[in-house]
């Protein structure tokens, strides 16, 4: 009887260890902060790397607390982590109680396909496109060189087929980035340059033209595992000239590659 009293305290004992672990976990720890500005860097120093600059305000969340000095390692938006000094935040704690559906789903999303962007520290992204523009296709390649994570200087050269001609598009633009450290990074975009007409050699009538081309719009970079970014651009092009204008719609995507 007493060995089976001693098997059932410790089976009761495990269970409620179990059933009181997801209640301890609901309390996470996160800090908010305090200056102008701080920076994330990749390990408990000053003398890291920076790789996010957080701030006044932003809340991040505590994965862990350093063992040297005062340090916070926390945990970006797009799933990747870094340091920050702890007297540029206010520590705090958030018992939200069990996460919903949707906020499980996601983190796990982010957790397994999601992958942190490398724009912060970039200087040269080299951009690939295809998609459509008008209804015709198009096929684009987007140098840009970023001055900061936030603006970038981006050039564009490309070729439309068509059927009795070719159009070729070439300019200059810039592009601003409305969240740099996410891995779900939306932008916008303007630029301006020329649009060249080529008819093929067996369109006798149309004679080749070249017009003023200039494009508003945005997009999304989504970067994935491994560091591989892919881009989503729409953008409405108008090309005109003196005597004639047009507007086309671009649809397009491909990948972006960071230095």
């Amino acid at each position: 009887m007493d060995r089976r009293h001693a098997v059932a305290a410790a089976a009761l004992a495990a269970l409620l260890v179990l059933l009181g672990a997801p209640a301890l976990a609901r309390a996470e720890s996160f800090v908010r902060v305090l200056t102008q500005k701080a920076s994330v860097r990749t390990g408990p120093g000053g003398d890291y790397r920076s790789i996010y600059t957080a701030g006044r305000g932003e809340v991040l969340q505590v994965v862990e607390r350093g063992t040297r000095g005062y340090w916070f390692k926390v945990e970006l938006e797009d799933g990747s982590s870094g340091w920050i000094f702890g007297e540029e935040v206010a520590p705090f704690e958030v018992d939200d109680g069990e996460p919903g559906l949707g906020t499980r789903m996601w983190r796990g999303f982010r957790k397994a396909v999601l992958g942190p962007t490398p724009v912060p520290y970039a200087s040269v992204g080299l951009a690939f496109s295809a998609g459509v523009i008008g209804n015709e296709g198009l096929f684009l390649f987007r140098p840009s060189w970023l001055f900061d994570p936030y603006f970038a200087l981006e050039a564009f050269g490309g070729e439309s087929p068509r059927g009795q001609e070719t159009l070729y598009l070439a300019g200059l633009g810039m592009t601003l980035r409305l969240a740099p450290g996410a891995a779900l990074g939306p932008y916008v975009h303007a630029g301006a340059g020329l649009s060249h007409f080529s008819p093929k050699e067996d369109a006798f009538a149309i004679d080749p033209r070249t017009l003023y081309a200039a494009s508003v719009g945005g997009g999304l970079e989504v970067t994935i595992r491994l560091r591989l970014t892919l881009r989503f651009d729409f953008r409405n092009w108008t090309i005109f000239d003196q005597n004639e204008a047009s507007n086309a719609q671009e649809y397009s995507g491909g990948m972006v590659i960071f230095f």
